[in-house]
C-alpha cells in the first residue's frame, strides 16, 4: 500500500469532520445561543456573574533532570467587585505569567514526580500571585482541575 492510498482516507475523514458541523449548523441554526467565552475553550461550570474562568495553565514535571510530563490546572476567579473584575481583565496578561511562575515554581520546589498534586498548596500559591499581582485582595482563586499528563 502506497503513502497516497493511506494518506487519502485520513484526509478525507478530516475534511468530513471540518464540514459535518458547519452542515448541521446551516441545516438547523441555534434559537439563541449563549455568547462563547473569551476563548471558545471554557465550558460553562456556573451562572455566576461574579466568576470568571481562567486559561488552563500548566508547567513541566521534571524528575531526574528530565521532563516527566505535565501539571495542568483549571481555574477561576471569584469576583464580586465590579471595579476589582475590569481591573483583572487589564491585568490577565500578568496574571497569567504570575501563575506560570507560580505552578513552575511548585512543580520545581515542592511537586515530586508520581505524588498526587497537593490542591491546598497549589491554590495557596495562586492566590498569593493574584494578590501580589493586582496589588489588592478580593479576587479569590477557585481551583476546578489539576491533572498530570505523564510522558
Amino acid at each position: 500500500m502506497n503513502m497516497s492510498s493511506r494518506l487519502l482516507p485520513a484526509l478525507l475523514g478530516f475534511v468530513l469532520a471540518l464540514v459535518a458541523p458547519v452542515a448541521d449548523a446551516v441545516a438547523s441554526p441555534p434559537a439563541a445561543a449563549p455568547a462563547p467565552a473569551d476563548d471558545g475553550r471554557h465550558r460553562t461550570i456556573t451562572s455566576s456573574e461574579t466568576y470568571m474562568p481562567l486559561p488552563a495553565i500548566a508547567a513541566t514535571v521534571q524528575s531526574n533532570r528530565r521532563a516527566q510530563g505535565l501539571l495542568q490546572i483549571e481555574a477561576g476567579l471569584e469576583i464580586s467587585d465590579a471595579r476589582l473584575r475590569q481591573r483583572v481583565e487589564l491585568y490577565m496578561p500578568r496574571l497569567r505569567n504570575a501563575y506560570l511562575s507560580a505552578l513552575s515554581t511548585y512543580t520545581g520546589m515542592y511537586y515530586r514526580y508520581g505524588d498526587v498534586p497537593d490542591a491546598d498548596r497549589i491554590s495557596r500559591i495562586l492566590q498569593e500571585a493574584t494578590d501580589t499581582t493586582l496589588g489588592q485582595e478580593g479576587a479569590e482563586v477557585l481551583i476546578g482541575m489539576i491533572m498530570i499528563h505523564g510522558d
